[in-house]
């Protein structure tokens, strides 16, 4: 293989970490706008619940995303 094929296969750390801080970001901006929808008086049971369901994912995509960061950080 070429010197320049091997290097276009390379990942480039810099952009994978502000890449996976991106993600968290928009994701913290989803999770916020659904916190604000809960702070509704007319919002129900039902819809507390749909939101906390969705609440629980996105922090389960932002814990993921975190722990990739932290693998970054170790090597």
């Amino acid at each position: 293989m070429s010197r320049s094929m091997a290097d276009d296969d390379e990942i480039d750390p810099i952009k994978v970490r502000t890449g996976l801080f991106a993600l968290v970001t928009a994701r913290l901006e989803d999770a916020h706008q659904i916190a604000v929808k809960g702070q509704a008086a007319s919002v129900g049971n039902r819809d507390v619940s749909g939101l906390v369901i969705e609440l629980r994912s996105l922090l389960d995509e932002i814990n993921v995303q975190l722990d990739a960061l932290d693998l970054m950080h170790d090597r």
